[in-house]
């Protein structure tokens, strides 16, 4: 399909390699910590971290090579997260 997964967080890179290491996920990890993607995607929750601090909504992006968003699901939970087969099936008709 030529797709890859990879995650932006606000988290910074320290914190995500050690999450990497932790869980053994063999995605991208990407640190935006300064919230410049995560702002310009819309998915800025301001001042509702832990601490007050600002946070991304949790979402899942389809972009294309042109950078072209396809699909997008913001979700309310952090817990609550698409069906991976629902991202096979929308990447296959790409």
């Amino acid at each position: 399909m030529g797709a890859r997964v990879i995650t932006i967080s606000a988290d910074s890179p320290k914190s995500l390699a050690a999450y990497k290491q932790k869980t053994g996920l063999d995605v991208t990890f990407l640190s935006d910590s300064n919230r410049e993607i995560i702002t310009r995607y819309g998915l800025l929750h301001p001042r509702s971290g832990y601490e007050g601090e600002d946070v991304s909504r949790p979402a899942t992006l389809i972009v294309d090579k042109e950078g072209i968003v396809r699909w997008i699901r913001v979700s309310p939970n952090l817990m609550v997260r698409p069906d991976p087969q629902e991202i096979l099936e929308i990447l296959r008709k790409l």
